[in-house]
């Protein structure tokens, strides 16, 4: 289980997001409650940050990067924002304050501790190996790399059958072909998308040989060609 997420934080940080401009309140017409929503820049940063963190190199260079903190409990928000931050990023933790990735994120961290003035409490450190582990138990040991392979196989199987009840649906009723694959097309993105989100793409070295990952493209790949 994560750290439970205090009622104060979640205010703290709506707040901060409204002042920096990425999100907005509003009321639907005759209730009384509040919602809120992104805004036009809060979208743009969401694509700007997505296609800056997503490029993970083909090639791995064999080094570890690691991101080490000691944040005082007085920026506590702070220091809970950088913990999602790095598991975004699919960083493995180490430690509550230590955390491991093979990839090179080093530039779009520094920029974040920079916005939530923690520079002075974050160090990375880039680690040609690690003593006493092979590079395939290291990936097994700070990642769920058994739980997430699960998730793509069972997604495989529910969208195999969820097919065969859409081919067996349109044979009786063909016009709905065009609104039941649309809703199908959006649910196996979205299922997909969900899982790949949790993902911390490994190099290839790391992760077993039949790796649910792979599989799960290729079969969303195929999947949305044979049905569209």
């Amino acid at each position: 289980m994560g750290t439970p997420y205090k009622p104060g934080s979640y205010y703290n940080a709506i707040r901060r997001l409204t002042e920096e401009g990425h999100i907005e309140k509003y009321r639907i017409e005759k209730k009384k409650k509040i919602h809120i929503r992104l805004t036009r820049q809060g979208k743009n940063y969401i694509k700007k940050h997505q296609a800056s963190i997503q490029k993970f190199p083909r090639n791995w260079d064999k080094k570890w990067r690691i991101v080490v903190f000691d944040i005082p409990e007085k920026k506590r928000d702070s220091r809970n924002s950088l913990r999602g931050f790095l598991k975004m990023l699919g960083f493995g933790k180490v430690q509550r304050s230590i955390w491991i990735s093979p990839h090179d994120f080093t530039e779009v961290i520094r920029q974040y501790i920079e916005k939530l003035k923690l520079s002075e409490y974050v160090f990375q450190i880039t680690a040609a190996e690690f003593q006493g582990f092979s590079e395939s138990i290291l990936a097994l040991k700070f990642w769920d790399i058994k739980g997430i392979h699960r998730k793509y196989l069972d997604f495989i199987e529910r969208y195999v059958e969820k097919q065969k009840i859409l081919t067996a649906r349109l044979k009786k009723n063909p016009r709905e072909k065009d609104v039941s694959s649309r809703i199908l097309k959006e649910h196996i993105i979205w299922d997909y998308q969900s899982i790949h989100a949790r993902d911390p793409h490994l190099p290839a070295e790391l992760l077993p040989d039949d790796w649910g990952g792979e599989k799960a493209r290729k079969f969303v790949d195929n999947f949305i060609k044979r049905v569209f």
